[in-house]
């Protein structure tokens, strides 16, 4: 006889904080911060995530010589809703969707001119995410996310991140 268990661990109400860390194909580099989610029905968790990297080195082919390295400090900001479409006692798995807004401040310092410039992007999110319980109130997150934007920042992201779960409710 087989068992198949339909209970989510992570309860309604469930508000989580932790460290979160990825790798951004488009940089090639990791980024680190915070990472919030709630629980807000057994498929449905909304999350808030904020990265950065404040000393990303590029090296831009377009450019003559020494004047194609750049100095990118990177912050962005996610919110995304996870859509659990399996659901176990100790994980769950399923679709991401969302957006994201992203600063940067990049500078060509052996430029001649010392060029520099801010950008401002926003973007919209697509993936995958895994949520492991460990405990009660540990949690590990992974996955991957798309993320479509303006000016050339559209870029990949594999995270990986581990946090304490609250029972708010």
């Amino acid at each position: 006889m087989t068992v198949c268990s339909l209970g989510i661990y992570a309860q309604i109400g469930d508000f989580y904080v932790g460290a979160a860390g990825g790798y951004i194909t488009n940089y090639k580099d990791l980024l680190y911060g915070l990472n919030t989610s709630y629980h807000v029905s057994d498929p449905l968790e909304i999350s808030l995530t904020g990265l950065m990297n404040p000393d990303i080195t590029e090296n831009d082919n377009t450019l003559p010589g020494d004047n194609n390295i750049s100095k990118i400090k990177m912050y962005s900001l996610n919110l995304d809703a996870h859509f659990y479409m399996v659901l176990q006692r100790s994980w769950a798995t399923g679709p991401l969707i969302g957006g994201q807004y992203t600063y940067l401040d990049k500078k060509y310092p052996n430029s001649v001119t010392n060029e520099k410039y801010d950008l401002n992007v926003a973007g919209f999110n697509l993936g995958w995410h895994l949520r492991i319980n460990i405990t009660d109130n540990i949690k590990i997150n992974g996955g991957w996310r798309y993320t479509a934007a303006n000016h050339n920042a559209s870029h990949h992201l594999f995270y990986l991140g581990v946090g304490y779960n609250f029972n708010v409710f």
